[in-house]
């Protein structure tokens, strides 16, 4: 997938603080930002999937130094190959070390790739036309503004329920909106899947 997204959409998609993916992708594994984009860092598919599946191993108790996190990212970013403690082969991921963990990377894929399709998708459908809603952004063949749409998932409406209200906005628009309810406002703007097997006292092959 050649697509990118920005920072905040990036921790929008993954439920993740922004700040801190950002200090994580500099400080850490050393990206640049580039200066032909406005300094703003660009991720891709595979930088989502780092940065899901660092936050899925830390919550399941895994500590990973700075070294281990550089190393698993190279490992994610490239074909099949070993770097450090890290191996992977197609989509298991193992860790070798005194607890080995093997990882089963096709379901975090799966469902990242989910939610990745759907604010590509989503995004396809928003346009604005100066005829309609005076400008505002529209769900294409309708009337219904996205900030609209966005201030009810911000009020705790369910999706299923404005699913009803609005049966023309098919899903991938929907989670579009949900995407962009979670970033909040831009500046200057108005307004678990990951399944760990510990394997104790036996070495990763």
């Amino acid at each position: 997938m050649s697509i990118e997204i920005d920072t905040r959409v990036a921790a929008a998609v993954l439920r993740q603080n922004p700040k801190l993916m950002r200090q994580e992708f500099t400080r850490v594994l050393g990206r640049k930002r580039p200066a032909q984009s406005g300094g703003r860092l660009a991720f891709h598919f595979r930088d989502l999937l780092y940065f899901r599946l660092k936050a899925s191993l830390e919550e399941t108790g895994v500590a990973l130094k700075p070294e281990d996190r550089q190393e698993l990212y190279a490992v994610i970013m490239g074909r099949d190959g070993q770097l450090g403690r890290w191996r992977r082969f197609g989509q298991q991921l193992q860790r070798n070390g005194d607890t080995p963990i093997v990882i089963d990377l096709s379901r975090i894929a799966a469902h990242l790739h989910t939610e990745w399709r759907d604010y590509v998708l989503g995004r396809a459908q928003i346009e604005t036309r100066p005829d309609v809603c005076s400008g505002q952004p529209v769900f294409k063949g309708s009337r219904v503004p996205v900030a609209q749409v966005v201030a009810m998932i911000r009020r705790g409406v369910p999706l299923p329920e404005i699913a009803e209200d609005y049966p023309g906005i098919d899903r991938a628009a929907l989670n579009y909106a949900a995407i962009e309810a979670r970033m909040g406002n831009a500046p200057g703007r108005p307004a678990k899947d990951l399944q760990v097997r510990r394997r104790a006292g036996e070495a990763a092959h």
